[in-house]
């Protein structure tokens, strides 16, 4: 019986209890087995003579021959072991994840379980035979075991179209990990998680397909396809979707059925959510620089500094607008100072490290300091550099020298040059990272270990890896890569290296024996809010660093971390890049994504195309259109003309329409608009009421219009009749901006009035136009209607210049 029939079987007659196999009994514990169930794995799962053993023999101080082992040991002689395919712990059936050193096997018996697990098996060894026979099983109430494995085909890379492509998967833990297959391996999958899908996700789902679904696939695959749906991105609300292909269809039905039977056990035990952030899209690939984004910073919640190979570029999300900032040089590292105002950039081919002033985002012109010793800088670091007798911040630079490597330390000051040098270090191999900790004190990061320094030189440094530290030797003979120590409480340090993470106290011994374990490579590490994120190809894993705990699994493929805290990140969905701000749930947010509607209901910021903002940030006009006509200047109001004898020999907008009209004296170059501000004096020729014959042009009719002028501090009708603003209007500057001309606020609708010289004019020209008219609603101005007087919203919201 397979795992699935028998785990389908137990389940309809279950009532309560775990979920189990029979089928994944213990088999014998005969040295050197140490799988924990029937299956191609269990052979192989170690090699007794591998490298491995023989070294982590040699660290825990156990002798390396059975033959100086007594015949008969009444306790286990357990020896750490790095495992080569999945393999799962014979105590608690849970996979031993990770990359290396997983977990511990005892070397007489071949019982193999977790480093945590250990302490709790049975002390007689071997194992008695009944202690063995646990099922195959997750237990609900805590999560833990394996409940089934098999075997299932998923899309290669390029989708559907590219062909599908063996798996291995193990449901475990409530997750699911997918395993890829080495063909020149003997089938067997490799150790390095390719997915993992997260059960406990809000948007977990496990479906049949349809035809729609699977556009690409043969016919006779597609009854044989489900899919499992897990969050990605909120919002926009996409969902990660993925396909599996089951040898059968009834193979098929069987995992959808398990599959869904497992999560609604999940949730009628109401685990815990350990859910902690949420992917949320910032900018997605409308915006071509995107997808060379290097490093970035929140500057406030409204706006973001993003570096990448082209430059450095600032986004305004309230405005939806981008700008460049200084030079376009390649941006490889951004940190932005907040209590400073200061922002610090590695940049340039050289690797120069460069001082930005806040204000530079606004388009001030602002020099950019260049730190000058700085060439050929790996990585720096900013932080509090001592807080009495008042609080300083410091700049510690890791400067690459020939085998070797310099740390430059420099005070950030109020100065021209806002540095100041303050000491150096050097180190005896590259550094490659660099963190401030507490009490003013430099963590250095190099292949192999950590080491602390005093950043004011008061103290002797001091490595985090202690000689009598037995990961000293295998961490020597690994030469594996230092990724970030995160400071714990109570002197506690988590050393994060590329393959594992290490708890050691103070003096650098180990202060805990388990170790925190990845499912797959690391590219990256960053940390936010006491949680640890683990970057790697396919997902972003989630740890609390105190406890060790994997909390969260976010299926956000190709992520790589913009700023040090990970809350920016880029990732790819469907082929294209995306940037993404990684907010903490339990945290305020950092960023606005969210905005509010008019009645005052959250709702997602609208996705907008970004524009290209050019000179200062606080003189953006209110609408962009208005760049269209030119600004009038120095204009003081005189008279306001009616509709016909002002226009004519004006001559803004309409051409001549009769040979007579042309001739006219006035036709030469038309001055300013009558009723905008000028120094200098109009002078109004006498009335031609016989050339009013003529349409004036055409605007908004009467009620219209005053609809409008009653709305303009709301918004405004754009230029030949364009539509409103899809979004409120920004605050009205104080300029009256171009294109919209008006008489100055301090003129009320009584003062213009008192104003009017050409009062007959109007009149005359009034009735000429009432009478010969009969669409006196179109071809009049407003101002011809005696119950609406002039004013400058009235001219505003419609005039016949606007035509």
């Amino acid at each position: 019986m397979s795992y699935l029939d028998h785990f389908l079987k137990e389940s309809s007659m279950r009532h309560g209890g775990s979920v189990e196999s029979e089928e994944g009994d213990i088999e014998d514990n005969r040295a050197p087995s140490v799988a924990s169930s029937k299956s191609n794995l269990s052979e192989l799962s170690i090699d007794p003579h591998g490298h491995h053993h023989s070294l982590h023999s040699h660290h825990h101080g156990h002798t390396h021959s059975h033959a100086h082992l007594p015949p008969k040991p009444k306790h286990h002689q357990f020896l750490v072991r790095t495992f080569s395919s999945p393999t799962k712990c014979n105590h608690c059936t849970s996979l031993m994840v990770g990359l290396t050193r997983q977990g511990v096997v005892c070397e007489v018996c071949g019982f193999a379980c977790h480093m945590a697990c250990c302490e709790r098996v049975p002390a007689v060894c071997p194992v008695p035979p009944d202690q063995t026979k646990r099922p195959l099983g997750i237990d609900p109430t805590r999560g833990i075991g394996t409940a089934y494995e098999g075997y299932v085909k998923v899309p290669k890379t390029g989708g559907v179209k590219k062909g599908w492509v063996r798996q291995f998967v193990v449901v475990c833990d409530f997750k699911l990990f997918l395993y890829d297959i080495s063909p020149d391996r003997n089938a067997l999958p490799s150790v390095y998680v390719s997915q993992v899908l997260d059960m406990r996700d809000d948007e977990f789902a496990v479906s049949s397909v349809r035809d729609s679904d699977v556009i690409h696939a043969t016919k006779k695959d597609i009854p044989c396809i489900f899919r499992i749906t897990t969050s990605l991105m909120d919002p926009p609300g996409l969902k990660n979707h993925t396909l599996m292909l089951a040898d059968t269809e009834s193979e098929k039905s069987k995992w959808v059925v398990a599959l869904s039977e497992l999560h609604r056990i999940l949730k009628r035990n109401n685990l815990p959510n350990t859910t902690v952030f949420r992917a949320r899209e910032l900018l997605d690939n409308t915006l071509a620089f995107i997808k060379n984004a290097m490093s970035g910073a929140i500057i406030d919640p409204d706006r973001l500094v993003i570096g990448t190979e082209e430059g450095l570029f600032c986004l305004d999300l309230d405005r939806s607008e981008i700008a460049r900032v200084g030079e376009g040089k390649k941006i490889y590292q951004l940190e932005y100072v907040v209590e400073e105002q200061l922002l610090v950039l590695l940049s340039g081919k050289q690797r120069h490290l460069r001082l930005i002033p806040v204000r530079a985002l606004d388009g001030d012109d602002v020099e950019w300091i260049k730190v000058a010793e700085t060439k050929g800088c790996i990585t720096f670091t900013t932080g509090v550099m001592h807080r009495t007798p008042q609080l300083a911040y410091c700049l510690c630079v890791a400067i690459k020298r020939q085998n070797t490597s310099q740390v430059i330390i420099y005070e950030i000051t109020r100065t021209k040059t806002r540095h100041k040098r303050v000491r150096e270090v050097m180190l005896p191999t590259q550094a490659q990272t660099l963190h401030i900790l507490s009490e003013g004190r430099l963590c250095v990061g190099y292949q192999s270990g950590f080491s602390v320094y005093s950043i004011m030189g008061d103290h002797h440094p001091l490595s985090l890896i202690h000689p009598d530290n037995q990961l000293m030797g295998f961490l020597a003979y690994s030469a594996v890569d230092a990724m970030r120590a995160v400071e714990l409480p109570r002197g506690e340090f988590l050393l994060v290296f590329q393959t594992l993470g290490v708890y050691v106290d103070s003096q650098g011994r180990k202060s805990r024996d388990t170790e925190l374990m990845y499912p797959a490579v690391p590219a990256a590490v960053s940390y936010c809010d006491g949680q640890l994120l683990v970057y790697s190809e396919t997902h972003v894993d989630v740890f609390n660093a105190a406890s060790g705990e994997w909390l969260q699994t976010i299926n956000l493929k190709r992520a790589r971390p913009l700023n040090t805290a990970g809350t920016l990140s880029i990732c790819v969905i469907n082929d294209m890049p995306h940037i993404v701000y990684l907010g903490n749930i339990h945290q305020r947010e950092l960023i606005n994504v969210t905005v509010c509607d008019p009645t005052g209901k959250t709702v997602p910021r609208p996705r907008r195309r970004f524009s290209l903002r050019e000179g200062h940030r606080s003189a953006r006009v209110p609408d962009r259109r208005s760049k269209m006509i030119s600004a009038p200047t120095n204009f003081n109001h005189i008279s306001h003309m009616g509709p016909g004898d002002g226009i004519q020999i004006q001559r803004l907008l309409d051409l001549p329409t009769t040979l007579e009209t042309a001739d006219q004296p006035g036709s030469g170059p038309a001055p300013a608009p009558p009723h905008a501000h000028s120094q200098q004096r109009l002078t109004i020729g006498p009335p031609v009421p016989s050339k009013m014959a003529h349409q004036p042009p055409r605007h908004p009719p009467l009620l219209e219009s005053r609809h409008l002028a009653r709305q303009q501090h709301q918004t405004y009708t754009g230029h030949n009749g364009s539509t409103t603003r899809r979004a409120p209007a920004p605050p009205r500057p104080s300029v009256t901006p171009p294109a919209l001309p008006r008489t100055p606020d301090t003129h009320s609708e009584t003062d213009m009035a008192a104003h009017h010289s050409g009062t007959s004019l109007h009149d005359i020209v009034k009735d000429q136009v009432v009478a010969s008219s009969p669409r006196h609603s179109i071809a009049s101005n407003n101002s011809s209607n005696p119950s609406t007087p002039p004013s400058p919203g009235h001219d505003h919201g419609s005039s016949s210049y606007d035509s």
